[in-house]
């Protein structure tokens, strides 16, 4: 099973954990690119992370992680959108404020094979 339900996305989280997802094409000032989110745990709560990003994948490079910011100016591991103090408050504003789908969390690096599927439906 490759993506988590939301107890096991909270578990991942509380086990210290990084949780992502892939959240599909995005456009940023008139430029096509991808978006993915990350929540990661860390001793002053959960940070969110979103990245936007060039879509230069290849059927050899699918390493989203690695793909540059659609945003000359934005650091290279994605915007900083807020800390939280628990799991819970976390997936709740990445999923109010960011359209995260509480069924499509996924462990860390698997993010790069839901961009594999999606490449294969979006060709």
């Amino acid at each position: 099973m490759r993506h988590l339900n939301p107890s096991f996305a909270l578990a991942a989280l509380r086990r210290g954990q990084q949780i992502e997802q892939f959240l599909g094409r995005v456009e940023c000032d008139g430029r096509q690119g991808l978006r993915w989110i990350a929540l990661s745990p860390g001793p002053s709560g959960v940070t969110i992370y979103v990245s936007d990003v060039e879509d230069v994948g290849t059927d050899n490079f699918l390493d989203i992680t690695e793909f540059p910011p659609l945003d000359p100016e934005e650091e290279t591991w994605g915007r900083k959108i807020a800390v939280l103090p628990t799991s819970e408050d976390a997936l709740h504003l990445a999923e109010r404020d960011l359209s995260a789908d509480p069924q499509r969390w996924v462990n860390q690096g698997i993010v790069c094979d839901e961009y594999q599927d999606f490449r294969k439906m979006n060709p």
